[in-house]
C-alpha cells in the first residue's frame, strides 16, 4: 500500500471514529444535593443532570409565571423572584410609568394591587409556589432542585380563592403582556380554558412577536376510566404556544392529561391514581407530591429557561423546533397525538442550542455512518485491485 493510500485510509477511519463517538457522548458526573434529588423521578426521565453540566440559568433571564401566586419566603426560592428595578418599593408612585403603580415584585391582576403572593385562605394558594419550585428551586439546598435552578421567577396573580370564577380575560391578556413589556424571556401559562380564547388572542401573538414564548398545559380533564372528557383547551390549543400534556413514571400518558392534534411534547408528572407523582413545595416549611400537565408546562418552560441562557437571539420557531426534534420519541413513532413529538428531554435540547448537529434522527445517524463504513469498504477493494 503506497503512503498516499495510507493516508487516504487513516484520513476515513478517523473520520468514521469521529463520527461514531459523536453518536456515543456520554455525560461526566454531576453531584446535586438537593435532598429530595433522588425522589424526583422527572428529573431522571427528561435528563435534568445532563443539562446542568452545561448550564443551571442565568439570573438574568426570566420566566413569567401567570398563576394564583408565589411564596417567595420558601428557603428553595428566596432568591428567585423577579423585582422590577425601575420601581420604587411601596410609595404610592408609578415610578417607570408602566400604568401600575408600585409594581416592584410584580401584579396581583385578579385584586389588581401590587401583592402577588398567595392568600392564605385560598385553597389553591399553594399552586403557583409548587410551579416555582419546579421550574427554579436550586440544586445545592434542602429541599427540592428546579429544571433551571439559577432563573429569575416573575409573580403574575390572576387566580383566586374561587378558582376561575372571578378571572376576566381582560386580566389573563393584560398580565401577557405585562410579562412581555417588562421583560419576560418566557412565559408559563398553565391554565385551560375550554372557551373562545379570541378576547386574549392578540395578547398571546404579542407574545409571539416579540418573541417570547408561551408555554401552556393540554388539561387535566380526561380520565383513563372514561370518567372526563378529552376538552381542547386554550391557550394550549393555539398553534403559536407550547403545549405540554402529562406523563407518568412509565413514559406512558397520564391518566387525566388532554391529548388531540394540539399537543407538542410531554413532560413527566405522574397519575392522579399513581402512587409516584412529583413532589414540590406545598408551603413554607412542607413538600408533597401532586399531579397535573401544569407542572408538565414548568418543566418545558424551566428548559426554555437554560435554552435562552446559552443563545438568547434564539427565535421562538427555533426554539419550538429544538424542543421538538430533541424530545425523546415515546408512543407511535413520529408525532402523534398522545405525546406530541415526545418526552421532553432537557439534557439534548441544551446540546442541542451549542451543537445543532445533535438533531439528526437515529435513521439519519445510521445511514451516515452506514455510508462511511461503506466508503472505507469500497476504497479498500479498489485498493486491492489497483495492486
Amino acid at each position: 500500500m503506497s503512503k498516499r493510500n495510507i493516508k487516504i485510509t487513516a484520513v476515513i477511519l478517523l473520520s468514521f471514529l469521529i463520527l461514531l463517538t459523536s453518536f456515543q457522548q456520554k455525560n461526566s458526573s454531576l453531584v446535586v444535593s438537593a435532598v429530595n434529588y433522588e425522589s424526583s423521578f422527572h428529573h431522571a426521565l427528561i435528563e435534568s443532570a445532563g443539562a446542568w453540566e452545561i448550564t443551571n440559568g442565568s439570573s438574568d433571564i426570566t420566566i413569567a409565571l401567570i398563576d394564583s401566586g408565589i411564596d417567595f419566603s420558601h428557603p428553595d426560592l428566596i432568591n428567585s423572584a423577579w423585582v422590577n428595578s425601575g420601581e420604587i418599593f411601596n410609595n404610592s408612585i408609578d415610578d417607570d410609568s408602566n400604568g401600575y403603580i408600585d409594581d416592584y415584585s410584580g401584579w396581583d391582576f385578579n385584586s389588581n394591587d401590587s401583592f402577588p403572593g398567595p392568600e392564605v385562605d385560598d385553597p389553591i394558594h399553594w399552586h403557583g409556589t409548587f410551579q416555582a419550585g419546579i421550574i427554579a428551586a436550586p440544586i445545592d439546598n434542602d429541599g427540592i432542585a428546579g429544571v433551571a435552578p439559577n432563573v429569575t421567577i416573575m409573580d403574575l396573580r390572576v387566580l383566586n380563592a374561587t378558582n376561575y370564577s372571578n378571572i376576566t380575560m381582560e386580566d389573563f391578556g393584560n398580565a401577557i403582556r405585562y410579562a412581555v413589556d417588562n421583560g419576560a424571556d418566557v412565559i408559563s401559562l398553565s391554565l385551560q380554558y375550554y372557551q373562545d380564547y379570541s378576547d386574549y388572542y392578540d395578547d398571546i401573538i404579542y407574545a409571539i412577536n416579540n418573541n417570547v414564548p408561551v408555554v401552556s398545559a393540554t388539561g387535566n380533564t380526561w380520565l383513563a376510566d372514561g370518567g372526563g372528557r378529552n376538552f381542547q383547551s386554550y391557550p394550549g390549543g393555539l398553534s403559536e404556544v407550547i403545549c405540554v400534556g402529562a406523563t407518568n413514571e412509565n413514559s406512558t400518558i397520564a391518566d387525566y392529561s388532554n391529548y388531540g392534534e394540539w399537543t407538542d411534547i410531554v413532560a413527566p408528572v405522574g397519575n392522579q391514581g399513581g402512587t409516584i407523582k412529583i413532589i414540590g413545595i406545598w408551603s413554607p416549611d412542607n413538600y408533597g407530591t401532586s399531579y397535573g400537565t401544569s407542572f408538565a408546562c414548568d418543566q418545558v418552560a424551566a428548559v426554555v429557561g437554560l435554552m435562552r441562557t446559552l443563545n438568547y437571539s434564539l427565535t421562538v420557531d427555533e426554539i419550538k423546533d429544538i424542543l421538538y426534534r430533541s424530545s425523546t420519541d415515546i408512543g407511535k413513532k413520529g408525532k402523534d397525538i398522545l405525546y406530541g413529538h415526545g418526552l421532553l428531554n432537557a439534557s439534548k435540547a441544551v446540546r442541542a442550542v451549542l451543537d445543532p448537529s445533535i438533531l439528526i434522527t437515529t435513521k439519519t445517524s445510521f445511514y451516515l455512518v452506514f455510508s462511511t463504513v461503506s466508503f472505507l469498504v469500497i476504497a479498500l477493494i479498489n485498493h486491492k485491485k489497483k495492486k
